[in-house]
């Protein structure tokens, strides 16, 4: 399968919302409410860089959304790190290095602006996701996983250079 990956254009948000919400809440990793309130253009564009993987039809294929070290959306990042966050396929397309040419764009990205590792967080059911971070490198950082009390943790994933 072909695809190349670029930052979301005008024209092509409202696609790649509709894939963002299709994965997490179509596959119940996020509540209807939750993502329709954190899955909107206004919000994702002021956090950060939204990259697609899109074949030669102009299919999206794939997203994710790189943070600036110092932006609004950042949760798990320290000092020195970037992180990406909302790192979608599309079912169709998964088992292609969809979800991982998306995240070494975002680990290029992060090295371009000097960062010195990057992070992320993902839940505890997101078993090929897990397998997909180990395989690029990624290390477990259970010290800074994240708890809210209700049953939903964020375990953070960190890549160094």
């Amino acid at each position: 399968m072909a695809f190349h990956i670029a930052p979301c254009t005008d024209h092509e948000w409202e696609k790649a919302i509709v894939l963002l919400k299709r994965v997490y809440i179509g596959e119940n990793y996020t509540s209807n409410e939750a993502g329709d309130a954190f899955m909107r253009r206004e919000i994702l564009e002021a956090g950060g860089t939204l990259l697609l993987a899109q074949d030669t039809e102009g299919a999206i294929l794939g997203a994710v959304l790189i943070l600036p070290p110092d932006g609004g959306l950042v949760q798990v990042s320290q000092v020195g790190e970037a992180e990406f966050r909302v790192l979608a396929v599309a079912p169709e397309a998964r088992g292609a290095g969809v979800g991982e040419a998306l995240v070494r764009a975002c680990i290029t990205q992060a090295k371009s602006i000097g960062a010195k590792a990057i992070v992320l967080w993902s839940q505890p059911t997101m078993l090929n996701a897990h397998r997909l971070y180990e395989r690029l490198g990624f290390d477990r950082v259970p010290e800074r996983d994240q708890a809210d009390g209700r049953g939903f943790t964020r375990m953070v994933f960190r890549l160094n250079w």
